[in-house]
């Protein structure tokens, strides 16, 4: 990078930007984001498995299926720390003859 800290190629511009999340698309079921300048990373909504499709140097194509285990994590655990408090003293009171 130059001293005015602006990327010195257009790579090193598009890496940036690609970190920095702005070279993302989604809709309703699908996510397709540019990791790097030969990495892109899709990713269906709602399911588990996605893939990345990488460049190599040498301008062969690897492409990676991968597991996002974030999808297999129940969401719904918040409680109402409140609610579970009045709960509990009412259930108390109400069988204070314990």
């Amino acid at each position: 990078m130059s001293i005015e800290d602006l990327p010195d190629s257009k790579r090193d511009a598009i890496d940036l930007l690609a970190k920095a999340g702005y070279l993302k698309v989604s809709n309703d079921d699908l996510e397709v984001s540019l990791e790097s300048a030969d990495t892109l990373n899709i990713q269906p909504k709602g399911n588990v498995f996605g893939v990345k499709v990488k460049v190599e140097d040498d301008g062969s194509i690897t492409p990676t299926l991968t597991f996002d285990t974030k999808k297999l994590r129940d969401n719904n655990n918040t409680f109402d720390p409140e609610g579970t408090i009045d709960d509990a003293l009412k259930d108390f009171w109400e069988n204070e003859n314990v």
